[in-house]
């Protein structure tokens, strides 16, 4: 959950309730989305003192706001992540009898499971500033938070009446962003996470979406492989920065 408490053209600022309870230490976010003028830098840096851990994302990378960012905070680069697009414009026919799609979905183990085992890639990996279970365990915590959540989306994988491999899934602004894709370690390479990606082109195309997007990191190569495979788009990267206030 996100509140959102200024919105400017060039920058959004949020307080962020959804890592305050689960890091435990009061924390914000900005979206550095233009070339800021010396007003917004100062409310920015206004901005920072009121929290202990600040997300910081430059949204297009842009080098000015790295060259700021470096030279008036204390923040390093937590990732640097790529951003994916895929247009859907041709005629679609695709069934997987084993894949279902529902939002509000109870509480699943087997779908925990493979969320605890599956991720290795991450800007909480990469911050030794958090507490390491909270790292290690923050996509299990994520997968949690989305079940009986109505906004919230799961396709679920079975073979054999197993769950194999999910993929979670919101709606925002006629898109389908696409948040979480594993699949279990004993299932890789027989195409579930193809059939989790078709399914969903299914279930935009019945929905009237004309856009799936996903952003992975720099570092996760096969991802990034994957999505090229399965006709994505690269659309730009944003930096990623954490800031700690002593």
């Amino acid at each position: 959950m996100v509140i959102k408490i200024m919105l400017n053209k060039n920058y959004n600022l949020k307080y962020l309730h959804w890592d305050t309870n689960y890091f435990g230490v009061k924390s914000g976010r900005v979206d550095i989305k233009g070339i800021l003028n010396q007003n917004e830098k100062k409310e920015i840096i206004d901005f920072f003192s009121e929290f202990k851990f600040i997300t910081i994302s430059n949204e297009n990378n842009t080098n000015e706001n790295n060259i700021w960012i470096g030279n008036n905070t204390n923040a390093f680069l937590t990732d640097l992540n790529v951003q994916f697009e895929k247009k859907l414009e041709h005629a679609l026919h695709y069934e997987d009898k084993n894949i279902t799609i529902m939002n509000s979905m109870a509480k699943n183990e087997d779908i925990l499971n493979i969320a605890k085992k599956s991720f290795r890639y991450s800007r909480f990996f990469n911050d030794f500033n958090l507490p390491e279970i909270k790292s290690k365990n923050i996509y299990h915590y994520w997968t949690e938070c989305a079940f009986e959540n109505e906004y919230k989306y799961f396709a679920i994988a079975k073979r054999e009446s197993l769950v194999v491999g999910y993929l979670l899934f919101s709606l925002v602004k006629e898109n389908i962003i696409i948040e979480l894709i594993a699949v279990d370690e004993n299932y890789i390479g027989r195409k579930i996470g193809k059939s989790l990606i078709k399914s969903i082109e299914m279930f935009a195309k019945k929905s009237n979406i004309k856009k799936i997007k996903v952003g992975t990191q720099a570092d996760n190569v096969k991802a990034i492989q994957f999505y090229c495979a399965n006709g994505f788009k690269y659309k730009g990267c944003k930096s990623v920065y954490h800031l700690w206030n002593k």
